[in-house]
């Protein structure tokens, strides 16, 4: 079950979760950065979308509210370096970005690729840092 639900991290990792998946939760993971080893802490929250009912009449008013079998996740993390250095990051779906001020594009895209259960990788959309990242899933909660 845990499976699916981090798969959502992958965001390509899977489309669906199973009815009973967690819908908050998180991460660590050891990840390659130019061969150097940092740290990706990621939690999540999965929100389901919804739409409206609306009642009869010029001016309806909101009578229910349905889900329609789609989900947004949400993420809020940091990649870690050895020497304790954080840099906080944020995402939505199968995206995860950073502000890094070393870069002429600051703002850096991450997308996330399964390559399997617990790995994964990720590869910069606008290529401030060019090639993959391989990273390996240590610890979920």
């Amino acid at each position: 079950m845990w499976q699916k639900a981090i798969a959502l991290l992958g965001l390509t990792l899977c489309t669906t979760l199973a009815a009973n998946a967690k819908t908050t939760g998180g991460l660590m993971a050891q990840c390659q950065i130019n061969g150097t080893p940092v740290t990706l802490q990621l939690q999540y929250e999965i929100i389901g979308g919804a739409g409206v009912v609306l009642g009869p009449g010029a001016n309806p008013t909101i009578t229910g509210v349905i889900g329609d079998g789609s989900s947004t996740t949400y993420w809020e993390g940091a990649f870690i370096s050895a020497n304790g250095q954080r840099l906080p990051l944020s995402g939505e779906n199968r995206f995860i970005k950073f502000y890094d001020q070393n870069v002429y594009n600051r703002e850096t895209v991450l997308e996330i690729f399964s390559t399997g259960n617990n790995s994964f990788y990720l590869k910069d959309v606008f290529g401030n840092y060019p090639g993959t990242t391989p990273c390996t899933i240590t610890r979920q909660w």
